[in-house]
């Protein structure tokens, strides 16, 4: 698991997020997790447009 706003960096635990401007929330950078519980992130758009095609 990735996430397109997670950059590796040597302060927080290791990844920064640039949605947040601060630490990822997560230990591993999950995107579609962070989208699925807080609607951040990258993957928030995909989901959208998946469900208007519905």
């Amino acid at each position: 698991m990735t996430c397109k706003c997670a950059v590796r960096t040597d302060e927080y635990h290791g990844w920064k997020c640039s949605i947040t401007e601060g630490s990822c929330i997560f230990l591993v950078p999950d995107s579609k997790l962070c989208a699925e519980l807080y609607g951040e992130g990258p993957d928030v758009v995909e989901e959208t447009e998946e469900e208007s095609l519905l």
